[in-house]
């Protein structure tokens, strides 16, 4: 005895183990003693879909109701219809993958065979584009919106039941709303053939369970390619029956309309590659370079690269075209991951070089623009800096009120003190001052380049200016010390303002410095408690000094000796411009330093001494 199919209701040999139609486990023949629980399976199945198919009836007005019957004038079944009806209860309780035969007793042709199934469609990371429900052709033809196949690299028909199959070739004209796609043909595919519309003659409505409606369509239609499109209002997905063949589709919310093929009988269809299809709407395109992002095995810096040539490509997809997993909020957060890698990383300026502001703005997601400065920030170099400072110029200008920004605006005045303090270091004063200058500009109250400014003019000699600037208060704890360190220089340059500041170690006893002697550069020791200075042989010869009997002496006492030295007339000795003429000096070496003269007060008298052992300096002023 015939096994029959539980799920589809078709019959099967009695050895079959699996349903031929739609794949589905055979759990018995319905009258087989053995198998009792399997069959009460079956009915209990049977009974619960009977029980949901009353209630459903009962709040929607079923065909013998007294509402009057829409399929008594087919030229106005538009909306309102069972197919319509069909679609309350949702595209996903439906059971597409199976074979529906159209029903005699409703009026229809004996014989025709519909083969329903999901058409499941992937990129070529396996990312799901779109999963849409389908009628195959005798010949293996679909109809496919082209916004579901939009990066497609795999389309497969009844994935993981009998029958799968996978699209290899199609029919289409760039640009056209729906073509015909061919599945690879299994020899039992079971389904009726596609023929060009008639219409003359009558047109079946036929939904995914089964149930059809004649349907006489009236009104304007619009030719697109090789189909004639009706406006109908209806979610739910149907294909057109003429004749026992297939005429139409309406695809339902994947693509509004009723869809009439008009073109070729399906064995004179010549197909194209899935690649062909592509490459004429979809490659080349933005998001078909700033996908790569979205590929985990690609590396960050090959996959940002993708993002920054999307730029310059065409934007070949319109907004509402673009497949859900490329929306702009996904490539975005993609993106975020990829450069928390690069900040993270011992080289993020690599990161930095690859993008710029375009990218950003192209994405719509400004908080990615301030981890780019940020990348730069780290990076500390003067071009990159360079880079970031011009690229927030561009966000000020556009952006500088935008809430959306505020991170990225918040980072641009420590980009302007990373730049100062780069140059800086490398002793470019000039152009460090130039950013300083410019930081101020753009930040006038951020307190950090309120600072820096400070101790640019302090440099610069302008104490009134700076004093101003260091009049306000600030609130971080770095930036106090900061503060409190340039205050003191501004006091100590208050008090050498006129005066010659010699610099020493501070805290030390030995006050060692160099002065010109005749233009001769010769060290000395600053000694307060010594009447005259002194000076070593050794730089005798390089003075043009010379020494004979005539030379007068002056006695020496030391603790443990007594002798005499000569004294012989100095050239104008200059102390850090401060300048004495006309003295003598002893030539003496001293105890293991016979290099170093001595600085005495026959020097020193000549001003007025401000020392400060602790800080380190000792200020001379002209009496």
């Amino acid at each position: 005895m015939s096994r029959q199919c539980l799920r589809c209701d078709s019959y099967n040999d009695p050895e079959a183990l699996h349903c031929n139609q739609c794949g589905s486990p055979l759990v018995g023949d319905g009258s087989a003693p053995g198998n009792r629980s399997s069959a009460f399976s079956g009915w209990l199945l049977l009974l619960i879909l009977m029980v949901g198919v009353g209630i459903y009836r009962w709040g929607i007005p079923s065909d013998n109701s007294s509402t009057p019957d829409r399929t008594d004038n087919p030229g106005s079944m538009e909306t309102g219809d069972h197919l319509e009806q069909e679609s309350a209860l949702g595209t996903d309780l439906i059971d597409l993958d199976t074979t529906r035969s159209v029903d005699e007793s409703s009026g229809g042709d004996k014989g025709v065979q519909l083969l329903w199934g999901w058409v499941d469609v992937e990129d070529p990371m396996g990312l799901s584009l779109s999963k849409i429900p389908g009628v195959v052709t005798s010949d293996g033809w679909l109809a496919i919106p082209r916004r579901s196949l939009l990066g497609a690299h795999q389309v497969l028909f009844r994935r993981g039941l009998a029958g799968e199959a996978q699209v290899v070739e199609g029919f289409f004209r760039k640009g056209d709303d729906l073509s015909l796609w061919r599945i690879e043909k299994s020899p039992d595919l079971v389904s009726a053939p596609l023929a060009p519309w008639d219409p003359d003659r009558p047109v079946w409505r036929v939904g995914a369970t089964g149930r059809r409606q004649s349907w006489s369509p009236q009104g304007p239609m619009t030719r697109i390619g090789f189909f004639l499109r009706r406006s109908v209002n209806s979610s739910a997905p149907s294909v057109l029956v003429q004749d026992d063949a297939i005429v139409g589709w309406v695809p339902g919310d994947h693509l509004p309309g009723a869809w009439f093929w008009v073109g070729q009988d399906e064995d004179r269809l010549v197909g194209a590659s899935l690649r062909e299809f592509q490459l004429a709407e979809f490659y080349g395109g933005q998001i078909a370079a700033a996908r790569i992002l979205l590929d985990p095995i690609v590396d960050d810096l090959v996959a940002l690269e993708g993002l920054a040539r999307a730029i310059g490509r065409p934007r070949l997809l319109a907004v509402g075209e673009i497949p859900t997993p490329y929306h702009r909020q996904k490539l975005a957060l993609a993106t975020l991951d990829r450069l928390k890698h690069g900040l993270a990383s011992t080289a993020p300026g690599a990161y930095f070089d690859i993008l710029s502001l375009e990218e950003f703005i192209w994405l719509e997601a400004p908080p990615l623009a301030s981890l780019w400065l940020s990348l730069a920030l780290k990076a500390g170099d003067e071009s990159r800096l360079t880079r970031a400072v011009q690229a927030g110029d561009v966000i000020l200008d556009q952006f500088g009120n935008s809430d959306h920004w505020h991170d990225s605006v918040q980072l641009l005045p420590h980009l302007w003190r990373a730049g100062a303090e780069a140059y800086r270091s490398r002793g470019a004063l000039d152009i460090a001052s130039n950013w300083i200058v410019e930081g101020r500009k753009r930040f006038p109250g951020d307190d950090a380049l309120r600072l820096l400014d400070a101790e640019r003019l302090l440099d610069e000699g302008e104490l009134v200016a700076s004093d101003e600037l260091l009049a306000i208060a600030v609130v971080r704890a770095d930036l106090k010390a900061f503060r409190q360190g340039l205050l003191e220089r501004l006091e100590l340059a208050r008090r050498i303002a006129g005066r010659i500041l010699i610099r020493f170690t501070p805290g030390s006893s030995v006050i060692r410095t160099t002065a010109l002697v005749g233009g001769v550069p010769i060290n000395f020791v600053v000694d307060t408690g010594a009447s005259a200075t002194s000076i070593p042989s050794s730089a005798l010869v390089a003075l043009g000094i010379h020494i004979d009997e005539n030379t007068p002496r002056r006695l020496i006492r030391t603790a443990s000796d007594e002798f005499e030295a000569p004294i012989v007339p100095l050239p104008e000795v200059d102390l850090e411009g401060a300048v004495v003429a006309g003295m003598t000096a002893t030539v003496l070496d001293l105890p293991g330093q016979s290099d170093t003269g001595l600085l005495g007060m026959d020097f020193l008298s000549k001003f007025r001494i401000d020392l400060d052992v602790e800080r380190g300096w000792l200020l001379l002023e002209p009496r």
